[in-house]
């Protein structure tokens, strides 16, 4: 008799996530709609609406028809239904608030978190809730992006250098804290989802994005589905000589530090007053593209022909409708544009065909794709085994 209760449960769990999946993406529907949207009985459908219509997920919205007739009422998503989270760890802590239809309504910057504070990540939330005037019950869901790699239950933190943290119960700490699902991603895969859901890969079912920042990571997203291989983007887990763990990746010779230290490193007479990373990298591409200075205009076509050979890799082996660039080397505008030269050249003499863009989001896409991917399993309508 357990076992019949507990398959009903689950049945009727399935039905309703299956019905919010369909409102999420097609409000404002019927319930004549959804019925045969699901080929559910109209009384079931009636019953699970009701619930939802009580606990203030879903509203009614109007109604549509003509004539003397009974009109069919609509339905969708309450915005006001719920709300949830997006936080970004990957170096000043940014959270982003969307409500259940998606509509961002704020993002805010705090202050860096590391292996020093992270612990105070649930008490840094509460008072983001309390400041945006939001009860505690009113959320929904937390997602939050990070630089480092993540268990394969994503409920821990293997290793993350930014964060300097081994082994971390990060999941368990904020679920404790708030009691609603929390998900953990890699802060570019994030970025890939943001930029999926409402940035400059809407529509596209597979896209690739790389991030040449700070940090450096890729982000891959394969027919609709995250590909996660449980490393930062598609880098590689090593040790260095001294037995400590960390991360490598084919760009990371282009991270703004290896990226700045290697120009002033080869050009000291050029750069040796020169402090600052941005500054080092701005100066240099300046000299490069607005003044067509040599060595510096060589180095930074050969640079562009080295980034564009990896992405071109990339597409070779996924296929992906879209390609998406973020860091410095989308704020480098002459760069970028000879990116797009060499790879229209590229294109001349193979196979290969890459729709290359910028980012849209820019530093904003980890905290959006991760409050996004939080909201995306509210609505997923459910699989069974």
């Amino acid at each position: 008799m357990q076992a019949r209760q507990g398959n009903q449960k689950l049945l009727k769990q399935f039905n309703k996530s299956k019905l919010l999946n369909l409102i999420n993406h097609y409000a404002p529907i019927s319930r004549t709609d959804l019925v045969q949207k699901t080929g559910l009985s109209p009384t079931t459908v009636s019953s699970l609406i009701e619930e939802s219509l009580h606990d203030g997920v879903v509203i009614e919205t109007g109604s549509v028809g003509e004539g003397v007739g009974r009109k069919a009422t609509l339905l969708e998503i309450n915005a006001r239904g719920g709300f949830v989270i997006g936080v970004d760890l990957s170096f000043a802590t940014e959270l982003t608030l969307l409500n259940l239809r998606g509509e961002l309504l704020v993002t805010e910057k705090m202050d860096e978190l590391t292996d020093v504070n992270l612990s105070e990540l649930p008490n840094l939330l509460k008072s983001f809730l309390n400041k945006q005037k939001i009860l505690h019950e009113e959320v929904k869901g937390i997602g939050i992006s990070l630089p480092g790699i993540l268990d394969e239950d994503r409920k821990k933190i293997v290793f993350s250098y930014n964060l300097n943290v081994r082994n971390y119960p990060l999941h368990a700490l904020v679920e404790e804290a708030f009691q609603v699902p929390i998900h953990l991603v890699n802060d570019v895969n994030a970025a890939a989802f943001a930029e999926q859901c409402s940035g400059n890969a809407v529509g596209s079912h597979s896209l690739v994005y790389t991030l040449l920042s700070r940090g450096v990571g890729t982000g891959v997203i394969l027919r609709n589905e995250i590909y996660d291989t449980g490393h930062t983007g598609n880098s590689i887990t090593a040790r260095t000589f001294d037995q400590e763990q960390t991360v490598f990746h084919p760009l990371n010779v282009y991270s703004i530090y290896n990226l700045a230290k290697g120009i002033k490193d080869r050009h000291p007479e050029t750069f040796h007053e020169v402090t600052d990373h941005y500054a080092i990298i701005n100066r240099f591409f300046h000299l490069a593209f607005q003044q067509k200075e040599d060595p510096f205009f060589t180095e930074a076509k050969r640079m562009a022909e080295d980034i564009v050979i990896l992405l071109s890799n990339y597409a070779l082996l996924l296929k992906p409708e879209k390609v998406l660039v973020n860091g410095w080397v989308a704020e480098q505008q002459s760069f970028f544009a000879y990116m797009l030269h060499v790879l229209d050249e590229l294109e001349k003499t193979t196979t290969i065909s890459i729709c290359l863009e910028k980012s849209y989001w820019k530093e904003k896409g980890p905290s959006l794709g991760a409050a996004r991917l939080a909201l995306h399993h509210i609505f997923k309508e459910m699989q069974f085994s």
